[in-house]
């Protein structure tokens, strides 16, 4: 268990090193039972003082997170939600001497892929099948099997392919962002997207800002590169910029991370006053702002309607913008590619990066989606997707309003895919997880979206990703258990 510690950051080095030691046990990293090393151990491999090591250990103790037991060292509790070893014949307490550098990885610990098959999800961030265009991308495919075999028995540009370029280039202008084949840079995901940016532009020492809460995946990504995460609110409007401008005489930031459109995960859509505040103060205290837009497409009534604000990087107008555009919510998660755009120099670096990361993305997949991305269907199976989707989630919320206790929060609108619920101070979500799988459901815990100490009274939700007869369940369910939770606080109170 190798820690890291930035003896310059305004956190204390016993927060930093308890916030590594818990983040990692709350991801599953360091398993249940699992004995941490001694006060003098932890002492000598960080290079602390005992007293130090000790107010550690008391702080993990006190949160849940571990046991002292006098005489035998301390222990890690058990975790909330574990999933059985894949070979529990196999002995692996080897394993454990070999240290790693992961701080945290919580949107594995969370993902649904680990969860029975009869678990109803409400945790995936992706639309049902059955409302994806499937016929569209199985011609795009065989059209391409059928016109371009060659594309199997060759290598991809590292920026990706130009024809496959070329066709984003105009489908991208529908939804109002105008940008040209040099500019892009085709990625595996966004997620490849935020971990090219990370390992190109951050590293020990430098500080990130996020919104708060933010995206699991991303921050998972920010601490693999040990850097300093410092969390910023959002409200209704996104990002607050009057607390950026309130820290930026205490704090050298060297990024900002932001999902402005449809924010993971409380679903707030940044208003355009608010996103030329964001790049102002970029600009005054030259910060790069990471831009990840995953769910631009699913708002089609408020693009036709002119409502919906331009993207961060069509209002830049110096490079200072790294876009990242997703295609996983509504076209094909399972083929995972996204495009990340960028100028100048931030882009040659980038395209570096790529090039290291993984010699660039399949050809033969980039081939098989220019039909579709040509297809003028495409569109008109995107829109359809958007209406009825817009009808769902204002049933969803509608259920959300009529089963749930007053005394939950839940919003009244919200964009992309998610709901962010929140319950009265002192109930843990995280402690509901195991109950909630026993009556036959999955949520997000609202824990892995904070960087640091965690809100733990709150829940994500995605209403997206279950077949129209099971949603309904599954609401129910969940309703029952959060008001059984609520019920509970107020009879022992």
């Amino acid at each position: 268990m190798k820690i890291s510690v930035n003896r310059q950051s305004n956190v204390s080095i016993r927060e930093q090193i308890y916030l590594e030691i818990a983040q990692r046990i709350r991801s599953g990293l360091i398993e249940s039972n699992f004995k941490l090393p001694s006060v003098r151990e932890l002492a000598n491999e960080v290079n602390i003082s005992l007293v130090t090591a000790h107010h550690v250990y008391k702080m993990l103790d006190n949160n849940g997170l571990t046991e002292t037991i006098r005489g035998k060292g301390t222990f890690v509790r058990s975790v909330k939600n574990t999933t059985p070893n894949s070979n529990p014949a196999a002995t692996f307490d080897w394993q454990l001497s070999i240290p790693d550098y992961l701080p945290r990885a919580s949107f594995w610990s969370q993902s649904s892929v680990r969860l029975p098959p009869n678990i109803l999800d409400l945790a995936s961030a992706c639309v049902h099948p059955s409302l994806l265009p499937i016929p569209l991308i199985q011609a795009s495919i065989r059209q391409t099997l059928e016109n371009s075999p060659h594309a199997l028995g060759q290598y991809a540009n590292f920026q990706g392919d130009t024809d496959f370029l070329l066709a984003v280039v105009e489908y991208l202008k529908i939804l109002s962002i105008q940008l040209t084949p040099h500019q892009l840079l085709v990625t595996n995901g966004t997620q490849q997207g935020i971990d090219l940016f990370t390992r190109t532009f951050l590293g020990p020492g430098d500080t990130i800002a996020v919104e708060t809460p933010c995206f699991s995946g991303a921050i998972d990504a920010f601490r693999l590169s040990h850097v300093n995460l410092q969390p910023i609110p959002v409200d209704t409007n996104g990002i607050r910029v009057d607390i950026l401008e309130d820290l930026a005489p205490y704090i050298r930031l060297k990024a900002i991370y932001t999902v402005p459109t449809g924010q993971n995960p409380t679903g707030a859509i940044m208003s355009l006053s608010r996103r030329q505040d964001l790049l102002s103060f970029a600009r005054e205290h030259n910060v790069l702002i990471l831009e990840d837009e995953p769910h631009r497409e699913l708002e089609m009534s408020r693009i036709k309607h002119s409502i919906l604000p331009l993207p961060l990087k069509m209002l830049d107008t110096d490079g200072r913008v790294i876009y990242l555009k997703g295609f996983s919510k509504f076209l094909f998660p399972g083929l995972r590619l996204g495009l990340l755009a960028a100028d100048g120099s931030i882009y040659n670096r980038l395209l570096a990066a790529k090039s290291i990361a993984d010699l660039g993305s399949p050809l033969w997949l980039q081939k098989s989606l220019i039909p579709l991305f040509q297809s003028t269907q495409l569109l008109r199976s995107i829109s359809k997707m958007s209406t009825l989707l817009d009808t769902r989630r204002k049933s969803v919320i509608q259920t959300l309003d009529c089963l749930l206790d007053p005394s939950i929060i839940r919003p009244k609108q919200s964009a992309g895919l998610h709901l962010w619920l929140s319950l009265p101070i002192g109930i843990n979500t995280d402690c509901l997880i195991p109950e909630a799988h026993r009556r036959g459901v999955h949520f997000l815990p609202g824990s892995i979206f904070y960087p640091g100490e965690p809100e733990t009274n709150h829940l994500r939700i995605c209403w997206t990703n279950l077949a129209d007869v099971d949603l309904p369940k599954a609401l129910e369910i969940l309703c029952r258990l959060l008001n059984d939770a609520v019920n509970t606080k107020t009879n022992s109170n």
